[in-house]
């Protein structure tokens, strides 16, 4: 069991890039345990499929990020993981560092910003059309980004960047939901992962694209990727 928290995930970005940095930022590099693993050696370990003691496997929900706590109780969820770690009072070494960023996770109205802007880059992937026919999928996609939730959710999180004054959603602040707006949202757009999007269609929203940019710009982000890759 380890001493340290120990989050499990893919050695991408996708889903953990929030849960990762705002560990470093509350721990440093040495507070926490950072596992990746192989994506195409976890598709092929076997899992089980029911399991009345699910807790207790070592993935709970078959599926990644996972964040296991010292005291040997596993989570999963992103979101949750992610504002867990934005919560947690930092360690002496790593308030003492010039990157770190407090509140990386808000309270009052500033909270309904971020966990609203979270749940719509978050909703953007699970309504995504998945058609196992490659026209039908492609028709589909084109209506999520006419008149769909891909539209939709574009237009409000453009909406409260411009409200913002940005370049983040809480405008100076970075905070949790910029770096779920980095990834997985901007990098599937950037790495053409997002099957079916046009890049006239990114074109429409130059505030998203600029908020991607500039969390990689933040003192934190510089700081995390000098001990990170990804």
């Amino acid at each position: 069991m380890s001493a340290a928290p120990k989050l499990i995930y893919f050695g991408f970005r996708g889903r953990a890039l929030a849960s990762r940095v705002a560990l470093f930022n509350a721990l440093g590099k040495d507070g926490w345990v950072d596992e990746r693993v192989s994506l195409p050696r976890f598709k092929k370990e076997a899992k089980q499929e029911q399991n009345p003691e699910r807790l207790d496997a070592p993935y709970i929900t078959n599926n990644l990020p996972q964040l296991n706590l010292p005291c040997g109780t596993k989570f999963s969820q992103s979101h949750a993981i992610a504002r867990y770690a934005a919560r947690l009072p930092p360690a002496p070494e790593a308030a003492a560092a010039s990157h770190h960023t407090p509140d990386l996770y808000p309270s009052g109205k500033s909270s309904l910003i971020v966990d609203e802007a979270i749940a719509v880059v978050d909703q953007i992937l699970l309504l995504t059309p998945k058609d196992s026919d490659e026209a039908t999928r492609q028709a589909a996609r084109e209506a999520y980004q006419r008149s769909g939730f891909l539209r939709v959710g574009m237009e409000l999180l453009e909406g409260r960047l411009k409200q913002s004054s940005g370049p983040f959603l809480l405008g100076s602040q970075l905070s949790i939901a910029d770096l779920y707006v980095r990834a997985p949202l901007c990098d599937l757009f950037e790495l053409k992962h997002f099957d079916g999007v046009t890049d006239d269609f990114v074109a429409q929203f130059p505030r998203v694209q600029e908020c991607g940019l500039a969390v990689l710009e933040h003192p934190l982000l510089k700081a995390y990727h000098e001990n990170y890759k990804n």
